[in-house]
């Protein structure tokens, strides 16, 4: 049985405000219109279809005296999924770039609050919420209930799709009993005959709570008109091993290096530690960068990179030459003392008032100067939520999303249109439209685990990657994502995560699709160890959806779905966040892959594993490991299994494949040098009669029953070919499409092609079993 979810009942709105020292509410039970005692007068606006409602308020002060506006509750509403709180999951959204997001259960979840002072002062800026029995989600929740114990009750999205005038947040009960969905006005002034407007709420219900969170995405991007860039940049950045402390030799060095190696990386990225303090953005540590910045710039255009620059630009040390020069450009508090936006290595950094025209003008000369003098194309900014902090600003009507937007416009201004825009420390919602890229996750840290496990916004790699699972729906619909920097290095001193955590860090980057940059010291890297950089890269800009993302607070299972002219595919990351070794079974129907036969393949252990109608069981499933397993339809004739050059396998190398009924031929195409395989499927009766790479011959080699390979060296371009002959007498003439059976126009072999294909036998020392239909 299904239930649906009345979004035109139990709902309520409300406008908080002050009048002098005095707080006032008026609240509205209904859509309609109505005015308080002081002249406050609200439209409440509702447009609904059956499964979603669009609600906003207009707020307009016919009274005689000025006021300030606190919050606007745009929508009260009763979920109804008629869950009990135990088997309930709310999408509890972070506030800024490194804040922990998760489907958080309401009952024995792994969320933590240290409650430390600076901790709220980077995760919590929003008013104390009414009571501890409330959890709040910023921008968007989505309330679900968790399988199978819900299946058939459908879920709630609640999610403002508009971002530039309000920071928002969705105050969700514990209990699952109601959600406030609220805009802060944050007691801005709000004169005689003006008039504002809340951001839109979008209410939207379904039985898909994933799908449900990815329209909204959507809804948001196309509202806000989002920067999705056509290009993911990649990258190599100096943060991870110099942290701050790099000379320009060592740029130069790594540039060297990128070249010896032949490695594609678009964007030399340097990082915090070029400049005398943080606000001189344009005074050069000359200890460390003896020529000043003309020079390193020169030399990273010379050898084919884009020049990319770290900055915080809505701060400044209270040691720099900016606070001491303009120290009226700065919020300030209640007593008139500039806020503090940040604890810099030490350093107390004070928040930009970015309503000030003055500081306005200064951010966009600033940021000209870097495009057009030193030639930067890539800009990463930082620790912006500085311009969201509450205090006084220079202009009394503008609200914390409106400082923070006007900041980022100002750098946008003076980068132009062109250069691609990296927020970092962001509040999100009011960089939707300016940014291209986004960090979506805490920093990365050379270590698996946070130093305090209680601290989910402390960089590991395991916190970084938990934000890059859970916000995946946002990529490729508001910005591209970038999940942090990939780390390649040996374990030893600057390194303390084992193989299986490097590969997990490998493998979810890449399955994401995001931006992929590398922070490792390429001249004293172990060589072998380039090839995972190498299998990361490019990014596919597609990402994979953590299916679990609802059921496990930390998502288990993501799947990118592929489909191309030649062939349909789809590969599989297992993530096993446990400390010990488990078990771990995947059935098709989870994955929901059509009904049919699958081969499988292990990709970290280059190993094929068989066929399977219904499941894969990892039985060695070892701790921090995310296995990356290939399925692909059986097909009657020879066909195109994978290759070796990609996490996924595809989908960034191969660029044509090209099927007669006794050839077939494969174009790859993939910057840099790289050796891999190309595994071919060969079903009972056909042999393989030649193999050549770019029309020189070439020995095959047996992986297992079935299945052949062909070693390459992929360097820009490669045409691999394989003529066939089939000698089973079942055999009919007739060409039919890659990777389908005869009669059949989905690419999937049924019952046909599944007796003709014998499964082979599993490796005994295999640690996945694939399970026969």
């Amino acid at each position: 049985m299904t239930h649906s979810i009345p979004l035109s009942q139990e709902r309520q709105a409300a406008v908080h405000y002050r009048v002098g020292d005095a707080a006032h509410t008026l609240r509205l039970d209904t859509p309609e219109q109505a005015t308080s005692a002081h002249g406050l007068h609200v439209d409440w606006h509702w447009q609904a279809t059956a499964d979603e409602a669009r609600t906003w308020l207009v707020v307009t002060h016919q009274g005689d005296v000025p006021l300030r506006l606190d919050a606007v509750d745009v929508g009260t509403a009763i979920p109804g999924l008629g869950v009990p709180a135990s088997a309930l999951s709310v999408y509890q959204h972070g506030w800024g770039s490194w804040t922990p997001v998760m489907a958080r259960h309401l009952e024995r979840s792994l969320y933590t609050e240290p409650g430390t002072p600076e901790y709220q002062r980077t995760h919590q800026p929003h008013l104390k919420l009414d009571s501890d029995a409330v959890l709040a989600s910023e921008w968007v929740t989505v309330v679900a209930g968790r399988v199978p114990q819900t299946d058939g009750h459908p879920s709630l999205l609640a999610g403002f799709v508009t971002t530039h005038n309000q920071l928002s947040e969705i105050q969700v009960r514990t209990d699952g009993s109601a959600l406030t969905a609220r805009c802060t006005f944050d007691g801005a002034v709000l004169l005689p005959g003006e008039t504002v407007r809340s951001e839109v709420l979008l209410l939207k219900t379904g039985h898909d709570p994933l799908a449900l969170l990815e329209a909204w995405a959507e809804a948001a991007g196309q509202e806000m008109s989002a920067r999705v860039p056509a290009h993911i940049p990649t990258g190599w950045c100096t943060w991870y091993y110099f942290y701050g402390e790099n000379s320009a030799q060592d740029v130069l060095d790594n540039v060297a290096a990128i070249a010896e190696h032949a490695l594609p990386l678009d964007v030399i990225l340097l990082d915090d530690g070029f400049q005398t303090a943080i606000g001189d953005w344009l005074s050069i540590d000359a200890d460390k960068f003896p020529a000043g910045m003309l020079p390193v710039a020169r030399a990273i255009r010379d050898a084919g990179h884009q020049l990319g620059i770290w900055t915080a630009p809505f701060g400044a040390a209270e040691d720099s030459q900016l606070f001491a020069a303009h120290p009226d450009w700065f919020l300030k508090d209640e007593a008139g003392e500039p806020v503090v936006g940040w604890i810099h290595w030490g350093t107390t950094c004070y928040a930009l008032d970015c309503t000030h025209p003055q500081a306005l003008a200064w951010l966009r000369q600033t940021f000209r100067e870097m495009r057009e003098v030193w030639g930067v194309t890539f800009f990463k900014i930082d620790f912006i939520f500085a311009a969201a902090h509450p205090g006084r600003h220079h202009d009394p009507a503008a609200t914390r999303a409106q400082a923070l937007y006007r900041g980022v416009t100002a750098v946008r201004e003076g980068i132009g249109d062109d250069a691609f825009l990296l927020g970092c420390g962001a509040p999100m919602g009011p960089c939707v439209g300016l940014v291209d890229g986004m960090r979506i996750g805490p920093d990365v840290d050379p270590n698996w685990h946070p130093l305090w496990r209680h601290d989910l916004s402390m960089p590991s790699a395991e916190s970084a990657l938990r934000n890059a699972i859970t916000r995946a729906p946002f990529h490729g619909r508001l910005w591209a994502n970038d999940p942090d920097c990939l780390l390649v290095r040996q374990r030893g001193d600057e390194l303390d995560m084992v193989l299986n955590e490097m590969r997990s860090l490998t493998a979810l980057i890449a399955l994401l699709g995001g931006l992929v940059v590398d922070s490792d010291n390429l001249p004293s890297i172990r060589p072998g160890r380039l090839k995972y950089l190498r299998q990361a890269l490019p990014p596919t800009g597609l990402s994979a959806r953590p299916l679990d993302l609802f059921q496990n607070e930390l998502p288990r299972c993501l799947l990118l779905p592929v489909e191309r002219e030649w062939g349909r595919w789809w590969v599989a990351g297992l993530v096993n966040w446990d400390d010990e070794t488990t078990s771990t079974t995947v059935h098709l129907s989870e994955l929901d892959l059509p009904p049919g036969q699958y081969h499988v393949f292990n990709y970290w252990r280059q190993r094929y594993l068989g066929t399977t109608g219904d499941a894969v069981t990892l039985r060695r499933h070892q701790p921090h490991e995310t296995v990356v397993l290939l399925f692909k339809p059986l097909a009657e004739r020879p066909d195109l299994l994978t290759t070796t050059f990609h996490v996924c396998q595809g989908v960034a190398e191969v660029a044509d494949v090209q099927a007669t009924e006794t050839s077939l031929r494969v174009v790859l195409e993939k910057a840099g040098e790289q050796f891999g395989d190309v595994l071919f499927t060969l079903p009972q009766g056909w042999r393989v009669l030649e193999a050549t790479v770019d029309g020189v011959r070439r020995d095959v080699r047996a992986v297992a029953p079935g299945v052949v390979a062909l070693g390459v060296t992929l360097a820009g371009r490669a045409e691999v070919e394989l003529t066939f002959e089939c000698n089973c007498s079942g055999c009919a003439p007739g060409s039919y499409p890659l990777g389908a059976s005869k009669g059949e126009s989905g690419g999937f072999a049924g019952g046909e092609a599944a007796r003709k294909t014998p499964t082979p036998p599993l490796s005994r020392r295999s640690e996945v079993t694939a399970k026969r239909s």
